[in-house]
């Protein structure tokens, strides 16, 4: 028997939702930078912790009984994954400090492009000639978009860009490997966890590596801090219920979506110009993606699917 119209679209609506959210969380943090004295690793220890409490609370209605199963072994490994899809948001903060929203966000437009690479690499996904196209074409968009005319590339692929892009590469690597945590152990219950442990890790960077500054936030600010950290939260939440019903690739193929509402918000609320090159760039990017996507139509998932049934996951065949 087909599921019903509204329940295969749920997954699809819970992504869409998250390119929108995590679409106005770059913007909102480059205005932080901008216009108060907090620094990158304390911002994103404060943003993961808010998002910790966040996802805490909800774990603690709808999940208890997940938590309390929880092995040590599972604890290391949603700590070791949720360091490469948490922890490094340091490295974006860092790499968001120096660069622009902009190339911020369409450098961020490679994840397709890394989920499938990793994808391939560790077997949950086949590969083909349209796939490697899309992918080099992805690649070339990027470089196009973050040069200055006709300058080459890595004459402006500063220590900002740099990091960036090592911000992407664990992202996509994240998503991959979370795939099977998230159908062994639920979606609350194994993001509550991943941002717990990598608040702590953050705040000890915050702590080792950074001077406090004397801060005088106003309502402004600390509001725009606050919806940062729920909004993280909710991506994380909505991508990883995607996860039990969509492939990586698929989940991370949505996010060509993010480049384009991302700049724009950054042309309206900050400013940032947006040159002939950019749009160039991006479209090139938005092209390398489609490619991808449509390599990736008629395959099937190389893991076995999950559905939660009474708070425990049961395999299901793909």
């Amino acid at each position: 028997m087909s599921q019903p119209l509204s329940r295969r679209l749920q997954p699809y609506v819970c992504l869409l939702s998250a390119v929108i959210l995590l679409s106005s969380i770059t913007p909102v943090m480059k205005y932080l930078f901008q216009h108060t004295d907090i620094l990158p690793i304390g911002m994103a220890a404060i943003r993961v912790a808010i998002g910790f409490a966040l996802l805490l609370t909800i774990s603690v209605v709808k999940e208890r009984r997940g938590l309390m199963s929880l092995t040590p072994r599972d604890l290391v490994q949603l700590s070791l994954v949720g360091s490469l899809g948490v922890f490094s948001y340091g490295l974006a903060a860092w790499g968001l400090r120096s660069t622009s929203v902009i190339h911020y966000i369409l450098i961020y437009g490679l994840l397709p492009s890394f989920t499938a690479i990793f994808s391939f690499l560790i077997g949950k996904e086949q590969v083909g000639a349209l796939k490697v196209t899309g992918i080099g074409i992805a690649f070339l968009g990027c470089a196009v978009s973050i040069s200055e005319g006709v300058d080459p590339a890595w004459h402006t692929f500063g220590v900002g860009e740099t990091f960036v892009l090592l911000f992407t590469i664990a992202m996509s690597a994240h998503i991959v490997l979370n795939t099977g945590l998230v159908r062994r152990l639920g979606v609350m219950t194994s993001n509550t966890m991943m941002f717990g442990t990598s608040a702590c890790g953050l705040f000890l960077w915050a702590v080792t590596c950074e001077e406090v500054p004397h801060l005088d936030i106003s309502l402004t600010a600390t509001t725009l801090m606050v919806y940062i950290g729920v909004a993280t939260a909710a991506v994380f939440f909505l991508r990883s219920l995607s996860l039990q019903s969509l492939t990586p690739l698929t989940v991370g193929t949505f996010h060509h979506l993010i480049p384009v509402c991302t700049v724009a918000l950054a042309y309206l609320f900050l400013g940032e110009p947006i040159d002939l090159h950019t749009v160039i760039g991006a479209a090139i990017i938005l092209a390398g993606t489609e490619c991808v996507r449509r390599g990736t139509r008629g395959e099937q998932c190389l893991t076995p699917r999950y559905v939660t049934l009474g708070g425990q996951p049961q395999r299901t065949m793909p």
